[in-house]
């Protein structure tokens, strides 16, 4: 690593000699890294929970339908029909 004083360029061998630390760069990218882990994670548990919701969803339609039909049975007995609603 070198320093420009005064037009004259000035050595310091001694910044050599210790050990090299993770630049500000590195470190943002394995923060970056992590973050774009744990939101990939939170997409795929996202995905998991809307799968979840729309079976959920499906059967509901599904208890719906079958009340809709008993709902809306014709009984016939004796000679005349009757359209039951409950």
């Amino acid at each position: 690593m070198s320093l420009v004083n005064g037009g004259e360029e000035c050595m310091h061998p001694f910044w050599n000699h210790y050990p090299q630390y993770p630049n500000r760069n590195d470190h943002t990218q394995t923060e970056n890294h992590h973050y774009n882990h744990q939101m990939m994670q939170s997409i795929t548990n996202l995905e998991n929970q809307i799968q979840n919701l729309v079976k959920a969803i499906e059967a509901n339609n599904e208890l719906l339908r079958s009340i809709e039909q008993k709902q809306n049975q014709v009984i016939t007995s004796g000679g005349g029909s009757v359209i039951v609603r409950m």
